[in-house]
């Protein structure tokens, strides 16, 4: 099946699953209709035990991000972040199976063992997803869900919602920062929802780390998705907040198989229509493509995978095209430091000083770190 067959036949499943029908007059869960002190507990910490004695990669943590518990309909599970493995592992593991090595995964709030969940086992284990690497794309569907042996009734478990989420929807998120003392709810709005990628505003005062794993609700207390990190606001190259939405988790509650299929890269996408029609039929084709939304829940468009593709046209001495996708990565990502560094040495192979000597400046002012962008910008003004 060519791309376009894929996208319609992924379009029209996704327009017939009734899951995705927006919830309208969707109403209020009980306990969110209370003041927020009086909210019951939602989010825990994950303390992991292995069979030979080790717990995490270092022994700096104590415990690693963040979980909480679901409610399907027909049964109670635990979830966090898939990419709590790269902590929580053995040092044999390298694919998301425990492969027999866990011996105790328990959830808890802080400084609160008595409301505990005790882990049964790993639904979504599999042991062709590999942990790190560059073939590694966890993150794209960054949900371990797991059966468990015993929940303390004071946990607070949470109802997906599987419509999407929409900018400017207020959301809250129950995390379990390293920092502070005990669980916290933060607050944000959506600013962008594409695909399986949620991007949430955030402040200086959010403590991220040991947040992943953190259930975002909505404001009628059901379930978006799950945190992942830190992100941008590619608007405003503003810090903001990134997570999962629960497409995947859906995946995993049908049992649907294949499950862990990568997203396509888009750079991949376009070399051949780079090769055959052109770069600017190749540009027109990716904002068809970006500007649908269920293309993102197909192909991969970070800036990483555009930037891939223009650092093989540069070696293939295709310099012009090579600029036209920097550019296009910009245009999305207009953060992005590296990129305007390599746009820069784009430039000056092609002998155009003034536009690569403002691409080293632009990269400086997003990163001042950036060494490698000042001096390639000294080189320029000792020429």
């Amino acid at each position: 099946m060519n791309n376009f067959g894929r996208t319609l036949a992924y379009i029209l499943g996704f327009i017939l699953s009734s899951s995705y029908y927006p919830a309208l007059g969707q109403e209020k869960e009980t306990w969110i209709t209370k003041p927020q002190a009086q909210w019951p507990l939602i989010s825990m910490i994950n303390e992991v035990w292995f069979q030979n004695g080790e717990r995490y990669v270092h022994p700096s943590f104590d415990y690693v991000a963040t979980g909480f518990l679901i409610q399907t309909g027909t049964d109670t599970l635990a979830v966090t972040a898939k990419h709590a493995l790269w902590v929580a592992k053995t040092k044999a593991m390298k694919s998301v199976d425990f492969g027999g090595a866990l011996q105790k995964w328990l959830m808890h709030p802080k400084n609160n063992l008595a409301d505990s969940v005790l882990i049964d086992y790993l639904l979504n284990a599999d042991t062709t997803e590999t942990l790190s690497g560059r073939q590694s794309t966890i993150t794209q569907r960054d949900w371990l869900v797991f059966k468990t042996k015993y929940r303390s009734p004071a946990i607070q478990p949470l109802k997906p919602r599987y419509t999407l989420a929409k900018p400017g929807e207020k959301v809250y998120i129950f995390a379990c920062p390293y920092q502070e003392k005990n669980c916290v709810v933060y607050s944000g709005r959506i600013l962008e929802s594409k695909g399986n990628r949620l991007i949430i505003t955030s402040d200086t005062s959010q403590k991220v780390s040991g947040s992943s794993g953190s259930p975002i609700v909505d404001e009628n207390g059901y379930l978006l998705g799950i945190l992942g990190g830190s992100s941008v606001n590619n608007k405003t190259s503003e810090p903001a907040l990134y997570g999962t939405t629960t497409h995947y988790l859906q995946k995993v509650l049908r049992q649907t198989r294949p499950l862990n299929v990568p997203l396509t890269s888009i750079g991949e996408v376009l070399l051949p229509i780079i090769d055959k029609q052109g770069i600017d039929q190749a540009v027109r084709h990716y904002r068809t493509l970006y500007n649908q939304d269920q293309s993102h829940f197909i192909y991969n468009f970070d800036s990483q995978e555009l930037n891939t593709l223009a650092d093989g046209l540069v070696r293939e001495k295709k310099l012009n095209e090579a600029v036209q996708i920097y550019l296009l990565s910009l245009s999305e990502f207009s953060w992005s430091s590296g990129t305007y560094y390599s746009l820069g040495n784009t430039y000056a192979l092609m002998g155009k000083t003034r536009l690569a000597r403002q691409a080293y400046t632009r990269s400086i002012q997003l990163s001042p770190d950036n060494k490698e962008a000042k001096q390639a910008l000294d080189k320029l003004s000792n020429q």
